[in-house]
């Protein structure tokens, strides 16, 4: 027996009962679902639910009809009494917290020599989640529904054109499937365009997207992804991604101004959810290299090892983050980013360091905004890259890192230490791991020196000549000195240890 007429025998019953209750305790809490009386005549669907859960007790009035003959069904639930209240049990998948006002879903089936097609529409209102996953707080979300045009046969399942997604009032086109012959294949296409851009930003769920409160825009915005995996051959993985905007013109910004690092501004340094100290990236920090007085050579090591592209791209390489999907689809773990120098320079400035979605998502769309609208030139935000980022302990900015390790200004970096430097973006406090008890630097560096060189050659930033004679060697002459050291010796926590770096 399919499926279908599985479900359609069930509800071709006559159901009632009463006093119905799961009760689930834990510690001095105590969660639960009551149904004092449910109904059901063959069609008509009627009940009344009781939640409760650590935060309080809702009433629920749960009502529908089914057609099994037609192989049709609809469905209610709409809150009648209480508040805000978590639903019961969910906290239990890692604090998640979901509760809503009211959710409707209504489909029908048809079924043909195997064939299985579905016709689903779904809706909930006033949704509020609460997951660190998904965002740090509350995201409440309005409206939220779901059109499904859905199938299913011998070999594949998938959604269909027709399925539209909408996120307060705006729709998103959704087409997937999953197909196991003649291999196993997934493929995804979703894209939205809309003449009025607002209408994307007033989408945005409150609670996810900070920076974005009070942002308001012109013109308009279309997005588009097309991806099509061969599940056992990654790496034919087909990746398109692209957002474009129709005479887009920002009106005014939100609670963030994208474009003002264009001039001097207030940094504040974080260390994981933890503020370190602030300092300005501007002339009156004794540190601030502005970029012409910062060694070439350390410019042509970063760009080489973290973005060789960043100059001419829009904030987005698509091909490196199609390999970094193939590398972690292989290793099955997110063994590799897809980050550009664009946006690490975001993820610095404007966000917080929480690793929720949310903050994935408007990493990317303030990094499209910037690039696309030119806020803020491809050299200035080189520039503030280069005079942010952590490259040690309590090292932060290219002023500050070249005296800690080598006492000497920006501008007087070698090639080898330059691509020392570069060497530490990834993972700056761990420098000291890459010296042995000597002082000098382990050998497993000199692939790194020999890999990062070939390239500055190929890209023709240095001579071949000065590529193939290069030594992976260089002297620590700054207190970063002090921490090279045998392994028993090295201090717990150096971020708290490691003294101020001396005055320029």
């Amino acid at each position: 027996m399919g499926i279908l007429e599985k479900v359609n025998e069930l509800f071709d019953e006559r159901i009632t009962f009463r006093q119905f209750r799961i009760v689930y305790k834990r510690a001095d809490v105590e969660e639960m679902v009551q149904i004092p009386e449910l109904y059901f005549d063959g069609r008509e669907f009627k009940s009344s639910i009781i939640t409760s859960s650590k935060e309080g007790v809702n009433l629920w009035l749960v009502n529908g009809v089914a057609d099994p003959d037609r192989s049709r069904y609809d469905f209610s639930v709409r809150k009648m009494r209480g508040g805000e209240f978590a639903l019961p049990f969910f906290d239990l998948f890692d604090g998640f917290k979901i509760c809503f006002d009211s959710a409707h879903v209504a489909f029908s089936t048809m079924e043909h020599k195997g064939n299985v097609e579905v016709k689903s529409d779904f809706s909930i209102h006033n949704l509020l989640a609460n997951h660190w996953r998904i965002a740090p707080g509350d995201v409440r979300i309005p409206l939220m529904k779901l059109d499904v045009l859905a199938f299913a046969d011998e070999d594949s399942i998938g959604l269909k054109r027709g399925t539209v997604f909408t996120l307060n009032e705006l729709p998103v086109n959704i087409t997937a499937s999953y197909s196991r012959q003649p291999e196993r294949r997934l493929r995804l296409q979703t894209d939205f365009n809309t003449g009025n851009a607002q209408d994307v930003f007033n989408a945005l769920p409150e609670g996810m997207f900070y920076t974005f409160k009070g942002f308001r825009a012109s013109g308009g915005l279309a997005y588009n992804l097309h991806v099509d995996l061969p599940v056992d051959s990654p790496d034919r993985l087909v990746f398109n991604s692209s957002m474009t905007g129709d005479k887009l013109k920002i009106e005014s910004y939100g609670t963030e101004n994208f474009s003002r690092i264009s001039s001097p501004f207030n940094f504040l340094a974080m260390d994981k959810e933890r503020p370190v100290r602030s300092f300005e990236v501007g002339p009156e920090n004794p540190y601030f290299t502005p970029l012409p007085f910062i060694s070439k050579y350390l410019q042509d090591a970063v760009l080489t090892a973290e973005d060789p592209s960043f100059m001419n791209h829009n904030g987005f390489v698509e091909e490196a983050f199609k390999e970094s999907i193939i590398t972690n689809i292989k290793e099955k773990r997110f063994a590799r980013g897809g980050s550009t120098i664009s946006m690490q320079l975001v993820k610095n400035v404007f966000l917080s360091r929480n690793k929720s979605v949310s903050r994935k998502i408007e990493e990317i769309m303030i990094v499209w905004l910037m690039e696309s609208k030119r806020l803020v030139t491809k050299e200035r935000m080189f520039e503030v890259y280069l005079n942010v980022i952590e490259w040690g302990p309590n090292v932060y900015g290219i002023g500050e890192a070249s005296r800690f390790y080598f006492s000497k200004s920006p501008d007087e970096l070698t090639l080898s230490e330059s691509i020392f430097l570069s060497s530490l973006i990834p993972s700056p406090k761990y420098f000291r791991y890459r010296f042995d008890q000597n002082g000098n630097l382990k050998p497993y560096m000199e692939n790194y020196f020999k890999l990062i060189a070939g390239r500055l050659a190929t890209r023709e930033k240095i001579p071949q000549v000065e590529a193939d004679s290069l030594q992976p060697f260089i002297k620590l002459a700054g207190p970063a000195l002090e921490f090279v050291q045998p392994v028993d010796t090295i201090p717990v926590d150096t971020l708290e240890l490691i003294p101020v770096v001396p005055a320029p």
